[in-house]
């Protein structure tokens, strides 16, 4: 399977688990949208999207089924 790069998590944000990306990746509208799956770090562990926004220079995430900072910190 190929895989394309997204961007690096870099924080988490707030306590209602929202991931803090650094993305560069030119089709941002088409990824990053409710329900869609993506795999997440070395281990390549699969998650689905459940909201996204942009906040200064970085994209905020938030991954279904996590709602809080506790959930998130292992990313």
């Amino acid at each position: 399977m190929k895989y394309i790069y997204l961007g690096k998590i870099v924080n988490t944000h707030g306590i209602k688990g929202e991931l803090r990306l650094l993305s560069n990746f030119k089709y941002k509208n088409r990824v990053f949208k409710k329900e869609f799956k993506i795999y997440i770090g070395k281990d390549k562990i699969l998650e689905e999207i459940n909201s996204y926004r942009q906040h200064k220079q970085f994209d905020m995430i938030t991954l279904k089924g996590y709602n809080n900072i506790n959930d998130v910190l292992k990313y």
